[in-house]
C-alpha cells in the first residue's frame, strides 16, 4: 500500500511538472512568434502603403517624420529603370538648400517598426494579369534566384490568398492595377524565424533539465515524508505476526482443556460457546497469518501451468450441499479445459473466500452463480449473488483489512473482514486484477481477471 501511495504522489508530482513547464514553454514560444508575425505584417504594410520600397525616415525638430519616397508609386523601383535614386532622397523639403538636416545622421534610428522596414531583408516581384514574372528587384538579389523567385509567385499565386506565409517568407500581394499587372512583396524572415526555433530549443532544453531536477528533488522529499509512514506499517505487520504467533499457543491449549471438560462432564451450551468462539479466534489468526506472509513476502505463488476448471470445481461442488440446505441455488458454468498459468492451491483459496462471501451476504432463496470465461490470453472469474446493494462509499473500501459494512457487523453473520483483504492480495500475486459491482436489484458480483 506504501509503495502504491509513493508511486502516486511521484507520478502527481511528475504530471504537475510537465503540464507547467510545457504551458510555460508553449507560452514563451507563442509570444515570441506572435511578436514576430505582428511585426513582418506591420513591415509589409509599410511597404504596400510605399508602393513596394522602404519608406525614408527622418527625425527634424524633435518629430519623427515619414514621407513617401518621392516619386510615382506606379513606376518601377529606380534600380530597375535605370534612374538613380536622388542623393537628398531623405532630405526634408521644408529644409533651405545648403542647409544641414540636424537629423540626417540619425535617420531610421526610430522608431522601432522603422528600423524592422530598413533592416529586414524583402523583394517585390511585378507579375502580369496571367501571373508571370515581368520583373523582381531586392536589396540582396545575391541571395535569390530567377527560379526560386518564380517559385514563390507560383506558390502564392496558388494559395489563393493576399497574405500569408511560404515557408520562411511573409507575403503581401497588392491588387490588380488597371493593366492588371500586381505586385507582390516578400520579407524572408529565414534569420528571424531560426532565431525562434533556437529560442525553442533553448526553453524545451531548459524545460526538460529543470523538469528531471525537480523530479529527483520531489522524488528523494517523497520518499523521506512516506518513511515515519512505511516504519510504522512494518511496525504494525511485524505486530500483527508476533501477536498471532503469540495466541496461537493458548487457544491450542484451550481447545485441548475444552474438549476435555466435555469428555468428562459432557456436552454444554458454556462449552459449546467456547469452542465456538475458538474455532473463531483460530480462524483470525489464520487468516492474520496467511496476510502477514503475504506481506512479508515469505509466502510466494507457486506458478506452473494448471487446469483452472478442474481446481474451481474441486472447490465448487462441496459447496451445493452447503448452499443448498440454506435454501439457495448454486449456478455453475465453468467450460472444461481451461489452464492457466499460477498457484493452485491460492486460487482455490480464492474461490473459497468468494463463494464463502456470496453465500453469507445472498438473500433467502437467493441464487449464487459461478462463471469462468476466456478472453484471449486472460482468464475472468465471476462470483454474484442475489441480495440487499453494497453502498458505493463501502466498494472502495470492501477490500480493506477488518472492514465490514455497517449493516453486516453483526453476530449472525460470520467474518472478521479479512477475507476479501486476502483474496486480493492472491489477485496481487498473480499480476491480476479483482473488482466488484453491487446495485439494487442487481445484487453483488466480484470479478476476477487473472
Amino acid at each position: 500500500m506504501i509503495r502504491k501511495l509513493k508511486r502516486r504522489m511521484i507520478l502527481m508530482v511528475l504530471a504537475g511538472l510537465l503540464l507547467a513547464s510545457a504551458g510555460l514553454v508553449a507560452a514563451i514560444n507563442w509570444m515570441n512568434w506572435n511578436s514576430l508575425s505582428r511585426q513582418t505584417n506591420a513591415v509589409l504594410d509599410m511597404l504596400a502603403e510605399n508602393g513596394g520600397q522602404r519608406p525614408n525616415y527622418v527625425f527634424h525638430n524633435g518629430i519623427n517624420n515619414f514621407r513617401v519616397n518621392d516619386r510615382n508609386r506606379d513606376t518601377p523601383p529606380p534600380e530597375l529603370d535605370g534612374t538613380p535614386r536622388p542623393d537628398d532622397s531623405s532630405r526634408p523639403p521644408w529644409l533651405p538648400d545648403g542647409q544641414n538636416d540636424p537629423g540626417r545622421d540619425r535617420m531610421r534610428s526610430t522608431p522601432a517598426l522603422m528600423n524592422a522596414a530598413n533592416l529586414s531583408n524583402y523583394y517585390t516581384i511585378n507579375l502580369d494579369a496571367e501571373g508571370s514574372v515581368l520583373s523582381w528587384h531586392s536589396d540582396r538579389a545575391d541571395l535569390y534566384s530567377d527560379e526560386e523567385i518564380s517559385q514563390m509567385a507560383a506558390s502564392v499565386l496558388q494559395s489563393g490568398k493576399s497574405s500569408g506565409r511560404v515557408g520562411t517568407q511573409f507575403f503581401r500581394l497588392l491588387d490588380k492595377d488597371e493593366a492588371g499587372c500586381r505586385l507582390l512583396i516578400a520579407v524572408d524572415d529565414r534569420l528571424e524565424i531560426q532565431n525562434v526555433e533556437n529560442v525553442l530549443r533553448v526553453t524545451v532544453l531548459v524545460a526538460v533539465a529543470e523538469d528531471a531536477l525537480l523530479s529527483l528533488a520531489a522524488v528523494w522529499l517523497i520518499h523521506r515524508l512516506v518513511k515515519p509512514v512505511d516504519e510504522a506499517m512494518e511496525k504494525q505487520k511485524q505486530f500483527v505476526w508476533d501477536a498471532s504467533h503469540e495466541m496461537k499457543t493458548p487457544l491450542a491449549v484451550i481447545s485441548a482443556n475444552v474438549e476435555a471438560l466435555a469428555a468428562e462432564a459432557g456436552e454444554s451450551k458454556p462449552l459449546a460457546y467456547i469452542q465456538s468462539e475458538v474455532r473463531r479466534t483460530d480462524h483470525l489468526i489464520q487468516n492474520l497469518l496467511t496476510l502477514a506472509r503475504m506481506e512479508k513476502g515469505t509466502v510466494q505463488a507457486n506458478k506452473r501451468s494448471f487446469d483452472l476448471s478442474r481446481a474451481l470445481l474441486e472447490v465448487a461442488l462441496p459447496f451445493e450441499p452447503a448452499v443448498f440446505e440454506t435454501g439457495k441455488e448454486l449456478k455453475i458454468s465453468i467450460p472444461e479445459g481451461v489452464t492457466c498459468v499460477g498457484d493452485a492451491e491460492m486460487i482455490k483459496q480464492l474461490a473459497v473466500i468468494l463463494l464463502s462471501n456470496a453465500q453469507k451476504y445472498s438473500d433467502e432463496g437467493g441464487k449464487i452463480s459461478l462463471t469462468l470465461e476466456t478472453k484471449g490470453e486472460r482468464r475472468v472469474l465471476r462470483v454474484h449473488n442475489t441480495g440487499p446493494a453494497i453502498p458505493p462509499e463501502a466498494q472502495e473500501r470492501i477490500f480493506d483489512r477488518f472492514y465490514r459494512v455497517d449493516s453486516s457487523h453483526n453476530r449472525e453473520i460470520e467474518g472478521n473482514g479479512l477475507g476479501l483483504a486476502i483474496a486480493k492480495s492472491i489477485v496481487e500475486a498473480h499480476k491480476g486484477k479483482i473488482t466488484v459491482h453491487s446495485a439494487e436489484g442487481e445484487g453483488t458480483a466480484f470479478t476476477v481477471v487473472l
